[in-house]
C-alpha cells in the first residue's frame, strides 16, 4: 500500500499551497482518518519508530536518548522505551498539528520550516527525511487497518511528501525566521 516515496510537490517558492499537491477531498480523508487514531498517538508512535529503527538500523545514531550503545561504541538493540514512547508521542503531536492545519498553507508551512530547522541541529540530513515514510505508511497502516484504503494511503503519502518538502526548505536555510503575521523575515 504505497511504500514508495512519490515526489508530487515542487520546491516551496513554486507551490506555497497544500491545495497544489492535495485537493480538499484527500485533505479531508486524511483529516478523517487522523480522528481516528489521535486517540492512541502513543501506540502509532511506537509502531512508527520501532519499524523505522528495524528497517533504517544506521540512523539509530540520531536517536542517542532513546538507544543505547555498548562499551564498544556499537548501537544495541536495547531501547529506553520511556523515552521512545515520548519521543514519539512529540512526533506524532506534531505530526497533528500539521494535519489539523492543512487548511492554513501559510502557517503549515512556517511550522514545518521551523521544525526543519531544529532537525538540522540535531544532524539530520533532508535526504533522511523520506526514509521514514515507509514505516510512518506502516504505522498507519496498522493502526487505521480497513480504514486504510488506497486513497488515504496516496493522500497520506502526498501530505508526508509537502512536510518533506517544507522541512527540507528549513533545513537548508537556516536563516529563515518569521515575524508575528507568519511572514518570512532573514535573521
Amino acid at each position: 500500500m504505497g511504500n514508495r516515496f512519490a515526489v508530487t510537490c515542487k520546491f516551496p517558492r513554486e507551490q506555497r499551497q497544500l491545495s497544489a499537491c492535495l485537493n480538499p477531498q484527500q485533505i479531508q480523508l486524511v483529516q478523517d482518518s487522523w480522528s481516528i487514531i489521535n486517540n492512541d498517538l502513543p501506540k502509532l508512535g511506537v509502531i512508527v519508530f520501532l519499524r523505522f529503527f528495524e528497517k533504517e538500523p544506521e540512523l539509530k545514531t540520531l536517536f542517542p536518548k532513546i538507544i543505547q550503545m555498548n562499551n564498544e561504541n556499537k548501537l544495541e538493540w536495547e531501547i529506553d522505551k520511556e523515552m521512545l514512547q515520548k519521543h514519539a508521542v512529540t512526533v506524532m503531536e506534531g505530526l497533528g498539528a500539521a494535519v489539523e492545519s492543512l487548511h492554513d498553507s501559510d502557517f503549515l508551512n512556517s511550522v514545518l520550516i521551523s521544525i526543519g530547522q531544529t532537525h538540522i541541529k540535531r544532524h539530520v540530513k533532508p535526504s533522511m527525511l523520506r526514509r521514514l515514510w515507509p514505516a510512518l505508511n506502516h504505522g498507519l497502516q496498522k493502526t487505521l487497518q480497513e480504514n486504510y484504503t488506497k486513497e488515504v494511503a496516496d493522500a497520506w503519502n502526498k501530505v508526508f511528501t509537502y512536510i518533506c518538502v517544507y522541512m527540507k526548505h528549513g533545513m537548508e536555510h537556516p536563516e529563515i525566521d518569521f515575524d508575528s503575521d507568519g511572514n518570512t523575515v532573514l535573521r
